[in-house]
């Protein structure tokens, strides 16, 4: 499962599938925003944001702005061309294809009929090693043009918008079949004389390219002798939604356009907050950028009607985010409905802003929280709830308020501030990388590659104040100076099959990899399985039970009503999910099932099971 599944065609299709669309609808702008962007990242949108949008019109010597023809910009278009050839990818050209509509130098098709002349779309091909054509990318252009007549193509794509918006009945659902009817009947031809049929087609786009994907897909059978009505859709930040199920609308959380439209109608919601869930859309991906972190910009609500929310909706920022959603170690733990906080801020707010779910302007977000970092120096920050935090490179920070959470550092020097005293945690290193934090009531934080701990410890003024201090995480305890914090009691076991038993006093057991039997004794003790098929006892004590990532089939002796079972980081969850869904009876005995793995408790009917004992994060 992941948030960009499609078609039930797996993780690893699914995500080849995304990264292809993303390529191909980049291209399709040829980096027009590229000065906003860079102009964005340098600046910010706060006391930067004139230089911001100076160098979104003139560019600099690292950027192209919309203003053409500033001799000391780069040539970013050509830059553009090069990544998605790097992605596979080699536009077609009109003689390829036989067709004699309007094409301009760049090789870009625009719209046939008096009203659509200002749409866009580019045709690209994938070529196998000896040449043959194997894939067709159809990738439509939003509410823009050229940088040569930017001005007069976004006034005739506005007016598209306001139609597809306002205007006749199905405008939206016909605008490809009236923009672009005589190109696509020439693709489709095209594509049948070299071998291919719609299903080798991948149909992409965002805002009004994105409308555009849509409208294909709800034509796709009726026209062009349904040619395409098997081909593959992902739309980016469309204001519509097909009323097929081909379309995969993906979207951030915060972006005015994205989800505009009811389908395809206009209500009131269109030009307010607008985030009633869609079947076809994903729901809470949110960009962390300066706008939405900053209090005197919300001041106003998400709407298209208020501009500087539609820093939101930059297909730069789709570009760099969305990746890294797909990129990220926790993919496989996601679904359509998950939070996702993508960091996108700019350089001079990354310093001092905390990345975090503010939950604006939005529908009550659910279930376990995912922050994405960037590849700079993040500071990352939980909440409360269950947490999956990733710093990706650069030298991050992290906090959290507790809860049951995974913390990957990334590349780079990272820090874990606790932001309290150390002696309100107990700290296990299971000699695997992963070193475990359990607060006062009970939370653990699985984290790795965390260098350092900063904790709050009393200072002058008889405690009153407070010293921050900086704790070395080593192999035998958290060094602060000359003192060391050592680590909690624990047993670790190998890659083998392996059978640890704890002392009365209460341990960790770590069985890590292979088929371990883990043996609690009368302490309050940890039991991590790890990978592998293991047996664990309870030795009476208050124990906890935690199974992450692929645990296998694992059996449980003697489970109280007073232990806990925690799931984290294990797939088959969704956000509203409790232990009931994935609760069986199985004779006398009960079975946790997540996915491919599963936990039995031996001996334990399931009515006797309660959801306070049982953490699925």
């Amino acid at each position: 499962m992941g948030v960009y599944d499609y078609k039930h065609f797996g993780t690893a299709d699914s995500k080849a599938l995304f990264t292809d669309a993303m390529a191909i609808t980049l291209y399709s702008y040829h980096n027009l925003d590229n000065g906003f962007a860079t102009g964005y990242q340098h600046n910010g949108f706060g006391l930067g944001l004139p230089a911001t949008l100076v160098t979104a019109l003139l560019g600099g010597t690292d950027s192209q702005g919309v203003i053409p023809g500033i001799p000391w910009n780069p040539d970013s278009e050509k830059a553009a061309l090069d990544a998605v050839q790097k992605a596979g990818w080699t536009p077609i050209t009109a003689s390829q294809l036989g067709y004699d509509g309007k094409v301009d130098a760049r090789g870009t098709f625009f719209g046939e009929k008096a009203g659509y002349t200002s749409a866009q779309v580019e045709i690209l091909g994938k070529y196998d090693a000896q040449g043959h054509l194997t894939e067709i990318g159809i990738a439509f252009r939003g509410t823009s043009g050229p940088r040569e007549t930017l001005i007069s193509d976004s006034i005739g794509d506005v007016i598209n918008d306001l139609l597809a918006a306002l205007g006749p009945k199905d405008y939206a659902k016909n605008y490809v079949g009236e923009a672009f009817g005589h190109l696509l009947g020439d693709v489709a031809a095209f594509a049948q004389a070299n071998g291919l049929s719609g299903k080798n087609v991948l149909v992409s786009g965002h805002s009004l390219g994105g409308l555009a994907v849509n409208s294909l897909a709800d034509l796709s059978a009726g026209k062009w002798n349904g040619f395409y009505q098997d081909s593959n859709y992902i739309a980016y930040a469309s204001p519509t939604q097909s009323s097929t199920d081909k379309v995969l609308n993906v979207g951030y959380e915060n972006d005015p356009v994205f989800r505009a439209l009811d389908g395809s109608s206009f209500n009131l919601s269109s030009v307010g907050v607008h985030d009633a869930p869609k079947d076809s859309t994903t729901e809470n991906i949110v960009s962390f950028n300066d706008h939405y972190a900053s209090t005197a910009w919300n001041v106003l609500p998400f709407s298209i009607l208020n501009i500087p929310t539609w820093i939101s909706h930059l297909p730069t920022a789709y570009g760099d985010g969305m990746n890294r959603v797909i990129e990220s170690s926790f993919y496989d733990l996601t679904g359509k409905d998950s939070t996702i906080i993508v960091a996108n801020l700019s350089d001079p707010a990354r310093a001092t802003t905390w990345v975090q779910d503010l939950n604006r302007n939005a529908e009550t977000h659910k279930g376990s929280t995912f922050i994405i970092g960037s590849d700079g120096n993040d500071l990352i920050q939980g909440g409360k709830g269950n947490d999956y935090l990733e710093g990706r490179d650069g030298n991050d920070t992290f906090r959290d308020a507790g809860g049951y959470n995974i913390l990957l550092g990334g590349k780079g020097n990272n820090v874990l501030d606790l932001q309290q005293s150390v002696k309100g945690f107990e700290f296990a290193n299971d000699g695997a990388g992963n070193l475990y934090v359990r607060d006062a009531h009970g939370g653990i934080s699985i984290t790795r590659d965390i260098g350092s701990l900063v904790t709050q410890e009393p200072g002058g003024l008889w405690g009153l104040l407070k010293d921050e201090v900086t704790h070395s995480v080593t192999a035998n305890g958290l060094l602060a100076g000359n003192n060391l914090t050592q680590y909690a009691s624990s047993v670790k076991g190998g890659s083998g099959a392996d059978t640890l038993k704890a002392h009365a006093t209460g341990d960790w057991l770590f069985g890590l990899d292979g088929n371990d039997h883990l043996i609690g004794d009368k302490g309050n003790d940890v039991l991590v399985g790890g990978a592998g098929n293991d047996l664990m006892e309870s030795g009476g004590g208050v124990d906890t039970f935690l199974f992450s990532g692929a645990f296998g089939q694992d059996r449980v002796l003697g489970y109280q009503a007073h232990d806990k079972l925690v799931f984290l980081g294990v797939q088959g969850v969704t956000p509203s999910d409790d232990y009931r869904a994935h609760a069986t009876a199985v004779g006398h005995d009960t079975v946790l099932t997540f996915g491919a793995d599963s936990v039995t408790l031996v001996g334990v009917g399931l009515d006797s099971l309660s959801g306070s004992g049982i953490v699925i994060a």
